[in-house]
């Protein structure tokens, strides 16, 4: 069992073909929005040094959405407390973003641990795919097909 705040993520960065992703942040109905794509870090790097020239203050993204299928070779600790905020102390009771993890039901490596858990440690709602059409709008779902968005659980253990 992992302590509360406890992060691993390994050295190794990802391919240089999730590198090429385009990353976009739009400010939307009040929001701030990024969608990263497959972008690793060095895309992470270039999105926190290009934010003060597209008028994005950071920390402070509304929804976030979690590069490569919340893979743990395309964040890293320091990367997160710049984008998304410093690890707080002890765990939420309210969430002051989302996370959005695109993620295959059937792949049993996404996401991972260790990102779910990062992505709590700073105060988000982790939401995922995995089979599901979900909406995190807040608005009426019914008879659209769209499911609400239920937040994970904080798992108490990551991968080494």
């Amino acid at each position: 069992m992992a302590a509360w705040g406890e992060e691993y993520f390994p050295p190794e960065d990802t391919s240089s073909e999730n590198e090429m992703s385009v990353a976009q942040y739009a400010y939307l109905c009040g929001r701030k929005i990024l969608l990263t794509g497959d972008t690793g870090r060095g895309g992470l790097n270039e999105i926190i040094n290009c934010a003060p020239f597209a008028g994005l203050a950071l920390p402070g993204i509304d929804r976030f959405q979690v590069p490569h299928h919340g893979g743990r070779h395309n964040v890293n600790t320091d990367l997160l407390d710049k984008l998304l905020g410093p690890r707080l102390q002890q765990q939420p009771s309210l969430k002051t973003f989302s996370a959005i993890i695109s993620s295959a039901k059937e792949d049993g490596d996404h996401p991972r641990k260790s990102v779910v858990r990062a992505m709590i440690h700073r105060g988000a709602a982790v939401l995922t795919t995995e089979g599901h059409s979900i909406v995190t709008y807040g608005g009426d779902t019914d008879g659209h097909g769209w499911g609400a968005a239920i937040p994970l659980d904080y798992p108490h253990e990551q991968e080494d």
